[in-house]
Parts: C-alpha cells; structure tokens; sequence
C-alpha cells in the first residue's frame, strides 16, 4: 500500500466595518494622497482612536487613485464609520478637525503656517498634519494645502444617506412611484424634506401576517403605516390591532401615522430609525 499525502490550506475569514470614499470631482494623486491621510487622521482624533484602529487604502491601486476605502482594523470595531454616515453632524465635524490637523482656521480658511508649539512652518507636510510612520510611502505625495478647499466645503456640507445602492433623489422617486395613496406621498416628502432617513422599501407583502405595510425599514426591523380615515372604522382599527399584534410577536415595530397626527412627535419618539440628531 502507498501512503497518499493531503494538503491542507488554512485561511481565516472575518468581517469588518468598511467606507468607500468617493470625491465628487476628479482629483490629481496629491490630493487624493493628501486627502486619504487627513481624513484617517481626523476620524482617528475625532472618535478619539489609536492609530492601529482604523486602516485606509487607495482604490484600485496606489498607482491609480481613484476611490480611498477606510475600514476598521479589527472586527466588529467601534462603529465610527457607521456613525459618520447615520449622524448627519458627524462628518462636516471630522473635516473641521482635518482642516485644524493641517494648520488651517476651519472658520475663515487661514493658513496658520504651523501646529500649535512647532517652532518650524509646514510648507506641505510635517509629522504634526499628514505625515504618520504608516504612510511613509505617499510623503512625497502629501501636501495640505492642495485639499485646504476640498476639506473647508465638507465642513460646510450636510450628509444625507440612501438605504439602498442608489442616489437619495432616485430611492426616493422609486418609493414616490410605489406609494399607494397621495397621503402615503406627502409622508415621504415630509421625511425626505427633514433629511431623515428613508425607509427601504414600500409596499412590502409580509405573507405570514396577511399584510403589506406601507413602508418598511430593513435594519430595523420596522414597518411603518400610512393611516387615512378608512383606518378610524370599528372593524378596521379591529384589523389593524390584530396585523400589529402579529408583526409584534414576530419581532417587528409598528408605527402607525395618521392623517391627523402629529408626524414630527411620531418621528421625534423613534431617533434611531429616522435618524434624528438629538
């Protein structure tokens, strides 16, 4: 008999919190370089991170800089970068502290030429803005004052996000197109007005309690109705209590708005799902 050989080939797989970051303009290699380094270190500072927290890349490849992926070091993480998108103050204050991590005023743009205490200028770089052991590579590409204007626009900006791969403006005509009823469109304009977050899909059939919510938010497990003057009807609040009661035992909330509600104290009672800044 002849011994056979097996070859094992170990690997690990684990999961980590990611943002791809993608200017709006196209940028030169300084700039993305420059910028890849200020927002690493701003969200580093801002959060109040260690160094070996949060790593960023340039996408597809060091040679050709066209998006910066930032992910968190370890698994699971801190969630910094699930907030920078769900708290609409987050990011405008992250590019503040950039402007501040490169010697610039955040409020008027000023070049104050140094860090506080450096007895030198930064013409570019220096180890107190973009320059870190970690990123020695790119020092010969950094240089704060080509993103001092890119940085001082993100701290004026105002974030909105989209539950799904498409812009805000389109996830909201395809829901706009779905609602079943002018009312159910007024509440959508009134959401996406407040900037609050969009629900992920309408008119979603829930089979195993015999109903189609109007509105429904994934991650949240949230349905959501849109009530008119059908829903004051005896036998229809009767419904309504029994459809409730269903998706509840199986783990869902329900929240209901009605005609004659008061929306704003409606959302004010659920920050989490609408994404309210408090």
């Amino acid at each position: 008999m002849s011994a056979k050989t097996m070859r094992v080939i170990p690997y690990v797989e684990d999961h980590r919190n990611c943002l791809l970051f993608k200017p709006s303009e196209d940028l030169t290699e300084n700039q993305m370089a420059s910028l890849q380094a200020a927002l690493k270190q701003a969200i580093q500072a801002y959060y109040q991170l260690e160094d070996d927290e949060l790593a960023a890349e340039p996408l597809p490849n060091t040679n050709n800089r066209r998006l910066i992926l930032f992910y968190e070091a370890a698994e699971g993480g801190a969630g910094v970068l699930r907030q920078l998108i769900s708290d609409r103050e987050a990011f405008p204050a992250v590019a503040r502290k950039a402007l501040e991590i490169c010697h610039f005023d955040p409020d008027t743009g000023e070049d104050l030429l140094r860090a506080t205490g450096a007895s030198e200028d930064c013409e570019a770089a220096c180890y107190d803005c973009l320059m870190s052991y970690g990123n020695q590579r790119d020092h010969r590409l950094l240089d704060r004052k080509s993103i001092r204007e890119l940085l001082l626009s993100y701290y004026k900006s105002t974030t909105s996000s989209s539950p799904g791969p498409d812009p805000r403006a389109e996830h909201l005509r395809r829901l706009l197109n779905q609602a079943g009823s002018e009312l159910e469109k007024r509440w959508l304009q009134f959401i996406d007005e407040r900037n609050l977050n969009l629900p992920d899909k309408a008119q979603h059939l829930f089979e195993p309690c015999k109903t189609r919510p109007d509105f429904l938010y994934e991650e949240h497990y949230v349905f959501v109705y849109i009530d008119g003057p059908v829903h004051t009807y005896p036998d229809r609040k009767q419904r309504d209590r029994e459809q409730t009661e269903c998706l509840e035992d199986m783990g869902y909330t329900v929240i209901r708005f009605g005609d004659l509600d008061e929306w704003e104290g409606i959302v004010s009672k659920f920050p989490h799902v609408f994404g309210i800044t408090k």
